[in-house]
């Protein structure tokens, strides 16, 4: 991968807007065609730690898993990636709840707790013997102009580069999506995510374990060294009443609400808080602009998909373009554009209103909702062929997503 300043007029086949995990997978999907690609990001991203540790992570499911291995990402991820061999659900202080083990669908994990910063070191190693990817950062956008057959990229340097697809991969408050003039649907769940990293008193055994609160749900994921990362949603006024906590009192907070699971937590690492909300693109594509991960689509950190469904767009979306230049099609018309939407939006819809779903489903306390809540996990947990088509699902392995581009 070169890392270079360019020149005015550099002509580019995919220029990609946003370094993230989503645009990088992008690149690395598309490294091997052929085509000249352009990455721009306005500032390298600040890691913040929680005790020694990037307090961001993102559970990668065994079918991405599978994604990274075939855009060459994987080798050298894999020393940083803990497996998640089996999960626990419960509500609240109920009795019961579920339990989701790999086993269960002959897999060796469900998917993998990653750190974000090493996903995307491993990302940028994987594209450095890549001479067709080139890495502008900082470098930041100061217009775009459309024409015909081409979307004109002017930097605030006064390099002018021009490219038949700009794609943006901005995150959720997407500039490019912005001057592409494509409105979203905003949802604010009123809620914040409290994220750091901790340390319980015995070993996680690879297990994933989620508490539903009426305030909000507390995912306990499991990281090497026996370490487990914490995101825990919350109502604003908690959230807030949590962040502003001494260390000791936080974890004698965070104790009394998640339980002896592994014992006490007998250490927590620096915490650090995210507003919680979900939106929706009015459109994916226009011509010659496709959005790609939070960009296009935001959804709640519940079940920790929004990576995972990022990644797929950045599969179908590389894989569309592989074939327009194959059949000598123009990958930033619309017709190539249409087809990458119309097979992200059911997927995007369906984890969205699940979430959404599961979101309504244990905030509320309508009567007699816990007592079905109760029982529908139970029916899950006893239904041998659904909860294993649920696994499949969830984890990205029953869905038509390439591993690897052809």
């Amino acid at each position: 991968m070169r890392k270079t300043h360019g020149q005015t007029g550099m002509d580019a086949d995919v220029i990609i807007v946003g370094a993230g995990m989503v645009g990088l997978a992008l690149a690395c999907a598309l490294k091997d065609s052929g085509l000249h690609i352009i990455i721009i990001e306005r500032a390298e991203a600040q890691v913040r730690f929680s005790l020694g540790r990037d307090c961001r992570v993102s559970a990668i499911v065994r079918g991405n898993q599978q994604i990274l291995a075939g855009i060459g990402v994987w080798p050298y991820l894999e020393g940083d990636a803990e497996p998640i061999r089996a999960m626990r659900v419960w509500d609240n202080q109920e009795a019961g709840g579920i339990r989701f083990d790999a086993a269960e669908i002959d897999q060796p994990a469900m998917g993998y707790l990653i750190e974000n910063s090493c996903t995307q070191a491993a990302m940028h190693r994987a594209l450095l013997a890549s001479d067709d990817v080139e890495y502008l950062c900082p470098a930041e956008i100061s217009l775009l102009e459309w024409f015909d057959e081409r979307v004109q990229v002017s930097l605030s340097d006064g390099r002018v580069l021009n490219t038949p697809l700009l794609v943006g991969a901005d995150g959720g408050r997407s500039w490019v999506r912005e001057q592409a003039g494509i409105g979203c649907y905003q949802r604010d769940y009123g809620q914040q995510g409290i994220v750091a990293t901790v340390r319980p008193e015995h070993g996680h055994r690879g297990t994933a374990c989620q508490r539903f609160l009426p305030t909000g749900p507390l995912a306990v994921l499991p990281m090497s060294d026996g370490l487990c990362s914490i995101v825990w949603s919350a109502e604003q006024d908690e959230a807030k009443r949590l962040m502003a906590m001494g260390d000791d009192e936080f974890l004698s907070a965070l104790n009394a609400t998640f339980g002896p699971v592994l014992g006490r937590v007998v250490e927590a690492g620096e915490r650090a808080a995210f507003p919680l909300i979900g939106r929706l693109a009015h459109h994916f594509v226009r011509e010659r602009v496709a959005l790609v991960g939070d960009a296009a689509h935001c959804i709640h950190p519940l079940a920790g998909l929004g990576v995972n469904l990022g990644l797929r767009d950045a599969m179908v979306l590389a894989q569309e373009i592989s074939d327009a230049r194959r059949f000598d099609e123009d990958w930033g018309d619309m017709a190539v554009l249409d087809r990458y939407m119309k097979q992200r939006m059911p997927d995007v819809l369906s984890v969205m209103a699940s979430m959404e779903s599961f979101h309504q489903l244990f905030t509320h306390d309508f009567p007699g909702l816990k007592e079905l809540r109760g029982l529908g996990m139970r029916l899950v947990g006893n239904s041998g062929p659904v909860k294993k088509l649920l696994m499949r699902n969830s984890t990205g392995l029953s869905l038509p997503v390439p591993k690897q581009i052809s």
